[in-house]
């Protein structure tokens, strides 16, 4: 029998925020990030606006980015909330939020 995957959420984010955006222990498969008419950044972070950064993307202007990462993602043991948020939208492509393997750090 095959290694188990466990199913996908995607949850948008569009419109500059500094607020939780997903709150338990999740860990982050894939990331879609639209860029405005300028060049913007997008800081996700954990615990809180100002934790530890987890992940930062520069986005050019007029572009579209979509990543998928290799393994098992990356974990954000306290949620995932952002810090910086100057694109269009941003949609995170995560482990369903009650999924396996998920334990709070």
């Amino acid at each position: 029998m095959g290694s188990y995957k466990a199913d996908i959420q995607a949850t948008r984010i569009a419109g500059e925020t500094t607020n939780v955006i997903v709150a338990p222990p999740v860990r982050l498969r894939g990331i879609v990030v639209a860029g405005l008419a300028t060049s913007g950044t997008v800081i996700l972070k954990t615990t809180s606006a100002t934790g530890d950064t987890l992940f930062q993307a520069d986005v050019p202007a007029g572009d579209i980015i979509n990543f998928s990462f290799p393994e098992d993602g990356i974990l954000f043991p306290k949620g995932v909330y952002v810090s910086t948020f100057t694109v269009a939208a941003v949609t995170l492509l995560t482990d369903k939020y009650s999924g396996p393997g998920l334990t709070a750090g």
